[in-house]
């Protein structure tokens, strides 16, 4: 639940801000501003769901905010301040539809039980809203997209092992037990004199193919049930086909159903459109981390219409490897980078233990090993990258033997090889992490310094000033100095005020410059926080 305080006092504002535990209770504070107008701006900026304002304020006022928030933010529960306990304004705030009118001085003990009121009603309606079997209806609206994107990056190999099993469990889809059969349909190039169907129009007839297979699989399914036949388009907009069979009832019997529905596919395309299609078919396939090596295959056969003609199904020639985990390493490689980004060293240790036993162990041929080392070359290379760095500004010394990675000749140099470049590269993520918060909370205090001299210095207008989110300003001055923003501020005026001070300044004069209209409030600050008056210093 987002909170948004509206408060023109500094002192109150920063009391119901930061003296009590939002946090603690589910709350984040989205802002805390002066005036009705930065709250009109900070609604358009957030989705807030709580405004805590004062009802009388410059500009514009409690109660029109309250009207505006009714026409304009209806879900939004508002609760009034005032120091007026008039019968006139409680009967305007309910016209108003306001949540809760609270006299002051309320206790921040009364405003944070109305607020958590306010956010258990909100809660109610938000259930209310999005109950189960609306929800449920919704889920069934959007099956058939999810199911999609889950067919596409499985053929991708866009999932890591877990992933594709939870995926596949969320769709209804069974993942074991099942024997694969992938294809890829592509339309015929189209003659350079065919005025239906000029080049420029390749992705039409694209669309045209993959509408055409959802018709004629769909037949398929009907026909029999022991089968079933999945199309979709893949990132290049070819039509893609995955024939799916128990284990059961596959080998030859799922090979025949594919070469019959794709030679039906072929031909409904010829009879509709007056043009031709080809299909490359891959192997067969029990594993469900195999898919995406038999769907390359169908790419890779399909290439053969080059030399064996149009209107041909093109079956990949080769099986998949017995021992093929190596090419599949989605797994390994998210848990290499997400060891490298989280400085896990322990982890970095055990997975490069596992790559060494992977693709450098007695019984790989030297051509694999090879191949795996260039792999993890192109994945450490592909990590950088993903941050926005160049390979030299990340590796500094160790660049050149990273360069140097077809030199290695022992499974032991390889070893020290990538445990040196894996380290070198989360430092540096790790460094670079480091300097980027410290750079912003020191334009945050930068800006403090610069503005010592205001008493309404709140961390939203200093946040808002700097386009940075509020509540993550808040926490990383938390993480780097130990200290909440308005702490932070008080130090900064104080070791200011007690250096003018020495410096022969005024006690009034030291007042202003440091934000304090009230002389008498400040020298009570002073003498609280360095245990003596501003005038000993002075003495």
């Amino acid at each position: 639940m987002k909170l948004l305080i509206v408060e023109d006092e500094y002192r109150v504002r920063e009391r119901i801000a930061l003296g009590i535990p939002w946090e603690a209770h589910g709350i984040e504070v989205a802002g805390a501003v002066e005036n009705g107008r930065e709250a009109i701006a900070a609604m358009r900026e957030a989705h807030i769901d709580i405004v805590v304002t004062d009802i009388h304020m410059p500009d514009v006022g409690g109660l029109e905010l309250a009207k505006l928030m009714k026409r304009d933010h209806a879900h939004a529960k508002v609760i009034i301040l005032t120091g007026y306990d008039q019968f006139e304004y409680a009967r305007e705030s309910i016209d108003q539809g306001v949540f809760k009118y609270l006299v002051k001085p309320a206790e921040n003990e009364l405003i944070l039980d109305t607020v958590l009121n306010a956010k258990r009603l909100r809660e109610q309606e938000l259930y209310d809203r999005h109950n189960l079997s609306q929800l449920e209806r919704r889920w069934k609206e959007h099956l058939p997209r999810l199911k999609e994107l889950f067919y596409k990056n499985w053929l991708n190999g866009r999932y890591a092992g877990w992933e594709l099993a939870k995926r596949s469990e969320e769709i209804g889809f069974a993942l074991q037990g099942r024997t694969l059969l992938s294809a890829v349909v592509d339309m015929d190039p189209t003659a350079g004199n065919d005025a239906r169907f000029p080049p420029d129009e390749r992705a039409l007839l694209q669309f045209a193919l993959f509408n055409i297979a959802k018709d004629v699989l769909a037949e398929a399914d009907e026909e029999d049930a022991a089968f079933e036949a999945i199309a979709l388009q893949d990132d290049d907009g070819l039509t893609a086909v995955i024939f799916i069979a128990s284990s059961a009832a596959g080998g030859e019997a799922l090979r025949q159903l594919a070469d019959q529905q794709l030679g039906k596919l072929l031909s409904t395309v010829k009879d509709c459109l007056k043009l031709t299609a080809s299909a490359g078919i891959g192997a067969e396939v029990t594993d469900p981390a195999l898919l995406p090596v038999a769907y390359k295959q169908c790419r890779m056969a399909l290439q053969e219409r080059i030399v064996l003609g149009r209107e041909t199904i093109i079956r990949y020639r080769h099986d998949v490897p017995a021992d093929a985990s190596w090419l599949n390493m989605n797994d390994m490689e998210k848990e290499i980078e997400i060891a490298i980004d989280t400085g896990s060293e322990g982890r970095r240790a055990a997975l490069i233990a596992a790559l060494m036993e992977k693709g450098f162990s007695p019984g790989r041929q030297l051509a694999d090993a090879k191949e795996m080392l260039l792999r993890i070359t192109a994945l450490l290379t592909r990590i950088v990258h993903a941050h926005g760095w160049s390979l030299r500004e990340t590796l500094g010394a160790d660049y050149e033997d990273f360069m140097n990675f077809n030199q290695l000749l022992t499974k032991e140099q390889v070893t020290t090889w990538l445990e040196r470049m894996m380290a070198r590269i989360g430092r540096s993520v790790a460094e670079r992490r480091r300097s980027g918060t410290h750079v912003t909370v020191g334009e945050i205090m930068a800006y403090v310094e610069a503005h010592l001299g205001e008493e309404e210095l709140s961390l939203y207008t200093v946040a808002a000033k700097l386009y940075i989110n509020y509540s993550y300003a808040s926490r990383i001055i938390k993480e780097v100095t130990g200290s909440s923003f308005s702490e932070s501020v008080l130090r900064l005026r104080m070791e200011k005020a007690k250096a003018l001070l020495a410096g022969g300044a005024k006690v009034y004069e030291a007042a202003e410059q440091v934000g304090y209209k009230h002389v008498n409030y400040f020298s009570k600050n002073f003498q609280k926080y360095w245990g003596i008056k501003p005038s000993d210093i002075q003495a």
